[in-house]
């Protein structure tokens, strides 16, 4: 391989690191040929000696043909760009001659540097403002999606974001502003001997953040890939599930699943889904008709629904977290207040209209049921089933 390509971990602001590195790859037979703001370009030569100076310019290089003139009389040919930075390369045929003599113009072309940082600098900030007031207001928009729908990871990896972004530019100001007080004090810019330390630094840092946004998004991926319309609503099992069904419950025996939609399952199924704060979540949905019986008002066919879930949380202080959420979730959509019971199976429970909301260490039960049934018998149906699990486990 004659080039190579290689990431420039090395921030824009660390001049002298920059020059000190090229002049290394140089010394290892990799002598710079083109530059982005993101990869040196490099092509395969003689192990040598080359020094590298960089002028600092606010004009493309195209426009200073003067300045390149006098650069190449003094010894020192252009290679490549990167951003307001401009790399010259020592001729080894010509005297080696100092490109910046007076500190007082290194200063100005430091300054240059400062001044456009700055103004990015104001300008992200205001931006990470209004990302990080955007990022909090997802994350308080729907915090039960928060915890069975991951949908705080991208919110939580946009703050870091622009934290870490506003971070990285500081650390270019107070850099800067170390430069520009040296060479005030009538110094120049000299090569750095521990320029590898910052640049493994920099690589590494770099690399585990590509690494874990690199995991993040082959898993949001992989969770959507796995989700299709046929995998959606799959059948209820005849087998034991973790979740109440209606036959726990009721005396009926002639329960026939009831579907408002032909050739489709969403009133009756069963789920089972998974999220990094709560790895097992399952869900059943029932719809059934009583054959024979119509609902006490006689406005038709008598045709209970239960929805049961059951949330093993990561732990129990996510577990009362998750559980206050989803009662909160349920008073904003009933406007009512949730009343606790005393259930010796469970460390809580409450019922709200409808629905019923227990725990028993970092298990959730969640039951929303419309029938004829009381309440009451679906709470002991409920704790039969996890003195059961108890006893099971």
């Amino acid at each position: 391989m004659n080039t190579k390509k290689k990431i420039l971990w090395l921030d824009l602001w660390q001049v002298s690191e920059q020059e000190a590195w090229l002049s290394d790859m140089a010394a290892k037979g990799w002598e710079l040929t083109k530059m982005t703001k993101l990869t040196a370009h490099f092509k395969k030569a003689a192990p040598q000696t080359i020094t590298y100076k960089t002028g600092i310019f606010k004009e493309p290089i195209s426009h200073i043909p003067e300045r390149l003139r006098q650069y190449e009389l003094a010894g020192w040919r252009y290679v490549a760009s990167r951003d307001h930075l401009h790399f010259f390369q020592h001729n080894a045929e010509c005297p080696e001659n100092e490109i910046h003599t007076d500190p007082i113009n290194q200063t100005e072309t430091i300054n240059l540097l400062k001044r456009a940082l700055k103004f990015r600098a104001y300008v992200i900030f205001l931006i990470s403002l209004i990302g990080v007031a955007l990022a909090v207001f997802m994350l308080t928009l729907n915090p039960v999606r928060n915890y069975l729908n991951d949908e705080f990871l991208f919110p939580i990896i946009q703050i870091f974001i622009f934290i870490g972004i506003n971070l990285l530019i500081l650390n270019g100001l107070i850099h800067l502003n170390k430069l520009i007080k040296m060479l005030q004090s009538n110094k120049r810019i000299q090569p750095v001997t521990d320029f590898r330390k910052k640049y493994l630094l920099n690589k590494v840092i770099g690399i585990c953040v590509l690494t874990f946004l690199g995991v993040v998004f082959i898993y949001e991926l992989s969770k959507a890939g796995g989700i299709t319309l046929a995998n959606s609503y799959p059948p209820i099992p005849d087998e034991e599930i973790p979740v109440i069904q209606m036959k726990d419950f009721t005396d009926s025996t002639n329960l026939e699943p009831h579907f408002y939609e032909r050739n489709s399952n969403r009133d009756n199924y069963f789920s089972v889904k998974s999220s990094i704060l709560v790895p097992e979540q399952y869900e059943l949905n029932q719809l059934v008709e009583v054959e024979g019986e119509k609902w006490e008002d006689q406005s038709g066919p008598y045709r209970p629904s239960l929805t049961s879930r059951q949330y093993v949380v990561l732990n129990e202080v996510i577990a009362k977290s998750l559980l206050q959420d989803l009662i909160d979730q349920e008073k904003e959509l009933k406007s009512g207040d949730a009343a606790l019971y005393n259930a010796t199976a469970f460390d809580e429970l409450y019922v709200l209209d409808n629905s019923i909301f227990s725990r028993k260490d970092h298990i959730i039960y969640h039951v929303t049921y419309y029938g004829k049934e009381p309440i009451e018998k679906i709470i002991n149906a409920m704790e039969q089933k996890i003195t059961k699990k108890k006893q099971r486990s």
